[in-house]
């Protein structure tokens, strides 16, 4: 909002832009959750006795990971998609007002 003038100023460019932005870093996160997927199921049976912990932290701290990665793939997809939402919602405000204002001179001259 602007203070000033207490309207929305709403930059078209800017907003298609970071929908791409978002679309290409959820796509990422996806690919990054994947590849987690892969790293925290590695055999690490071979370690044996001493390897134990090791494995145990490994495969955890992984699945963690692969946790994190998703919420953040959805967060950055949900939040593009809420951008295209608002930037609806202000065009269908756009053309009702417009619509209203070209409506406004026609009839007997009176407002």
């Amino acid at each position: 909002m602007d203070g000033d003038t207490e309207r929305v100023a709403w930059d078209h460019p800017s907003a298609v832009a970071y929908v791409n932005a978002a679309q290409q870093a959820a796509a990422l996160l996806d690919s990054a959750q994947g590849q987690a997927q892969v790293l925290a199921g590695i055999d690490l049976s071979g370690l044996g006795v001493l390897g134990r912990g090791f494995a145990a932290a490994w495969s955890q701290a992984w699945a963690q990971h692969v946790e994190h990665l998703g919420t953040a793939s959805d967060l950055t997809d949900r939040y593009g998609q809420s951008i295209i939402r608002w930037g609806n919602v202000l065009g269908a405000t756009d053309a009702e007002s417009a619509a209203r204002i070209a409506g406004a001179g026609d009839g007997d001259g009176q407002v």
